[in-house]
């Protein structure tokens, strides 16, 4: 059974390049490089699968949120879609955290995509907004980042997707910042983002 994540967890997911590579005993590099990962971050990871139809895999961290609690508030409060006017600077710190793993290749679950998604929003405003409030969340099969400009706008905020099925998602994030939406979406370290209205 794959874990989920909950409330005060944030996954970080980095796929095992040693998979299918061909090269010696396949479990046995697997292994050495999950606890290569463990040593560079000084983070247990487990083993988990990412692809639905086709084996991804990958290791399993989580960075948990109630080691600072007040990481653990914004995020509980930004996914029921109230406004955040306060402590904007502690998504720099969380997305700091998230980042340190950026060397490898990652997959986010819905917490740390939120994290990336709204760094995105104040590098595009090229300031710190006086309130960021989330309009919607839904997770769509990656694939064609063209549909991130033609889907319809919502206001539904959906559940954290399987793990399982993380490595063929596309977060999909309406955030309005100062007045101002946007939609950003988010696979591992790629972002795209664009003005809505």
């Amino acid at each position: 059974m794959q874990p989920a994540e909950k409330d005060g967890q944030l996954f970080v997911i980095i796929q095992d390049i040693t998979y299918d590579s061909g090269e010696g005993d396949e479990e046995e590099e697997s292994e050495k490089y999950r606890v290569s990962l463990e040593k560079e971050f000084n983070v247990t990871f487990e083993n988990v699968n990412i692809g639905p139809s086709v084996d991804i895999p990958a290791f399993l961290t989580t960075i948990a949120t109630t080691m600072v609690p007040l990481w653990s508030v914004i995020l509980g409060a930004f996914f029921l879609g109230k406004p955040i006017k306060e402590n904007l600077d502690a998504w720099c710190e969380i997305g700091h955290r998230v980042r340190e793993f950026f060397a490898h290749p990652v997959v986010l679950s819905k917490r740390g995509a939120s994290v990336i998604a709204v760094e995105a929003i104040l590098e595009e405003m090229d300031r710190a907004p006086k309130s960021i409030q989330l309009l919607s969340y839904r997770s769509i099969l990656y694939g064609d980042k063209a549909k991130l400009r033609s889907l319809e706008t919502s206001s539904e905020i959906s559940e954290t997707p399987e793990t399982l099925l993380l490595g063929f998602v596309l977060h999909v994030f309406e955030i309005e910042a100062d007045g101002q939406k946007y939609r950003v979406g988010v696979n591992g370290q790629d972002t795209d983002i664009i003005e809505i209205e």
